[in-house]
């Protein structure tokens, strides 16, 4: 993500040489992949690029850390003044991180990695090293020629295509250029055009006319037209023109992924016909599902503290699982009172626990003014908090301890006795936690519609749901493997369900891709077989946490849904960390 000075105006757009590169080949028809290290946040604009009929995302590295990002300054003639460079995750790259599937690929450009000769020159005697015998290109980077003058003289010896702009030639030959036997060297020259040499000739080509948005990142995209032409026979000149042109057009990236991001084709679907046959098993198998959330790890009936217990509880009723730089490891299990509870069953217990011994532990002042309370409740027997993510968890504490006190409400109980009286109680909850810290971050609301079947269904009806139909399906890990191994929903992508299936990262997009489509075929379970969301709800979350399990292989002979489920067992779910669920 870089940030540019053109003019007057200060703009923050998406970037990166190789993803330039790559949108640019892929615009011209060749088949591409990306070997890059991104933050779990990549950026929707950025990710609506890859998938079938984009960029392969299969040499994308998930990495804890930020962005690369460049801070660029243009003077009137478009020359560029960098201002600041944060290279961030891309620092932790190597050629180790190029998948051991493409090893047998065709062509390898290794853009200015690191803004280092010296980082280029490792990656790709690495890529030699594990086997790779396809053609090389790389570009240059003019602060690093001048600093790393001999490295990237090496680097170019390696490479059958080198891209530099006319001051990095300058620096790099001031003799004047002098490509190898077998090689081209590019030589981008902005407004007056691009001179290709080969061997002991050396032709200047005319660039695009076009009308100038942004100038960042034109070479890379010349590059990318450029090999594109190379490697399917067309004019790799007039290839690499158009590639040039398209991202001059356009703000950073914008105009290459505008023309990239309508060819990726749809990755996941809902399968309406295997929703039918799920939908008759439910009718027959799921009305006596929903949960009543009482005894425990739940609070008995009719304790003065429980709405308050279960109402705290449920904001944090997410992230139940352990993580490395690949993606998830084990779910989270922890010893409390000498038990052994998961995830969900823990914080539940914790809570409960907690309020039987004091109940002013619930009290909104103390949620406010004590950071480290959920640490104390969610203690395990060694002391120690097993929750992963723990600083979100004391962020949400205290800031619904906060919002319960700015709306002069002594706990739980004050807010609902606003909303119990109306005519559509649900609906009426449903909004008022929209604007709750720990239930309003959700744009499905899974922990809002939680806590609202729980406290319909509790013994005391705590709220009388008039008006069933305002809940929504409560979309988390269990709803969504369930939804992908039974079949309801199917990844097109088969390099997402290879990340699925291999329990990987994904990012926003993808899981926001899954989610909802889990959303979309829970609604029609519910409309086709005639039960609540509640029950619904009730049967996959039992079914995922006795026969379908997440850590250990499914026993499907004793599974309800056996008859009819796709067995689509390898399937996990998208691992994102959110504070949804």
């Amino acid at each position: 993500m870089d940030r540019l000075v053109i003019g007057d105006d200060v703009v923050a757009v998406a970037g990166g040489s190789g993803f330039n590169t790559a949108l640019a080949a892929r615009r011209a028809g060749v088949d591409v992949g990306l070997v890059a290290a991104i933050p779990r946040d990549l950026s929707a604009e950025i990710a609506a690029a890859f998938g079938p009929g984009g960029i392969d995302r299969g040499g994308l590295v998930v990495r804890d850390g930020i962005s690369p990002s460049f801070h660029i300054a243009y003077d009137p003639d478009l020359n560029a003044d960098y201002l600041g460079i944060e290279l961030g995750v891309e620092m932790t790259m190597s050629g180790d991180d190029f998948p051991e599937a493409w090893l047998g690929t065709r062509h390898v450009h290794i853009g200015p990695l690191g803004a280092s000769s010296e980082r280029q020159l490792a990656f790709a005697r690495r890529l030699r090293e594990r086997g790779f015998e396809g053609q090389l290109s790389a570009g240059a980077f003019l602060d690093d020629v001048a600093d790393q003058h001999d490295m990237t003289l090496e680097l170019i010896g390696l490479c059958s295509l080198f891209f530099m702009n006319r001051a990095e030639s300058e620096s790099l030959y001031p003799a004047g250029v002098a490509p190898a036997a077998r090689q081209q060297l590019c030589v981008t020259e902005g407004s007056s055009g691009v001179t290709i040499h080969e061997g002991n000739t050396a032709i200047r080509y005319d660039p695009p006319v076009v009308e100038v948005i942004d100038p960042t990142g034109a070479g890379d995209a010349f590059a990318g037209g450029y090999l594109a032409g190379v490697l399917t026979g067309a004019d790799p000149v007039e290839t690499a023109n158009a590639a040039a042109a398209c991202a001059l057009s356009g703000a950073g990236s914008s105009a290459l992924i505008n023309a990239v991001s309508p060819s990726v084709e749809q990755r996941v679907r809902v399968d309406e016909q295997q929703i039918r046959s799920v939908a008759t098993m439910l009718a027959n198998k799921a009305t006596a599902s929903t949960l009543d959330f009482c005894g425990f790890p739940f609070p008995d009936e009719g304790i003065p503290w429980a709405l308050d217990c279960l109402a705290v509880a449920t904001i944090h009723e997410y992230g139940f699982w352990y993580s490395d730089d690949h993606g998830w490891t084990e779910s989270m299990y922890a010893l409390g009172n000498g038990r052994r509870f998961k995830g969900s069953d823990f914080i539940w217990q914790a809570f409960t626990r907690a309020a039987t011994e004091d109940p002013t532990i619930l009290e909104p002042r103390r949620l406010a003014n004590e950071p480290d309370l959920f640490d104390r409740i969610c203690a395990a027997d060694d002391g120690t908090c097993p929750v992963p993510q723990l600083h979100s968890h004391r962020q949400l504490q205290q800031a619904y301890g906060e919002a319960l006190l700015e709306a002069g409400h002594n706990g739980f109980r004050d807010l609902l006795a606003n909303i119990a009286s109306q005519d559509r109680p649900g609906r009426a909850l449903l909004d008022r936690l929209t604007r709750l810290p720990g239930y309003a971050e959700d744009p499905m609301s899974k922990k809002a519609n939680l806590l609202l079947i729980i406290l319909a269904n509790r013994p005391e009806r705590f709220i009388d749901l008039r008006d069933p139909e305002v809940v929504t399906p409560i979309v988390d890990y269990h709803l969504m493997r369930s939804c992908l191994r039974t079949g309801c929903v199917t990844i097109l992508d088969p390099e997402l369900q290879s990340r699925v299936e291999n329990r990987r990262w994904v990012d926003e997009l993808e899981e926001d891709l899954i989610r909802k489509a889990a959303f979309d075929a829970i609604n029609l379970l519910v409309d086709q077989s005639g039960l609540t969301q509640a029950a619904v709800d009730g049967f996959f979350f039992t079914n995922a946490r006795s026969t379908c399990v997440e850590a250990t292989e499914p026993t499907c002979e004793s599974c309800r849904a056996e008859a009819v489920c796709a067995k689509r067992t390898t399937l996990f779910q998208p691992i994102l960390r959110t504070t949804a669920y």
